[in-house]
């Protein structure tokens, strides 16, 4: 495996449990290094880090603490 592959590993937990729980992953990966960038949008996905998941999450938090206002007043 390539030690810039390595180094990303290591520097991204979350990846790197993401490889744990996948770890046919390991082999695609030292077949071809450019497949992590497809690995990574793959974690992403499941453990929901896009860009849509964290607005989602932000608009969830916003109504919460407004219902919570409405209680209060």
């Amino acid at each position: 495996m390539n030690i810039k592959i390595q180094f990303m590993l290591d520097s991204n937990p979350l990846l790197k449990k993401y490889l744990m729980e996948h770890s046919g992953y390991y082999k695609d990966i030292i077949r071809n290094p450019n497949f992590v960038n497809e690995i990574i949008n793959l974690m992403k996905k499941e453990y929901h880090l896009t860009l849509p998941d964290k607005l989602d999450k932000i608009k969830n938090n916003i109504s919460l603490v407004n219902t919570f206002m409405d209680v209060l007043k």
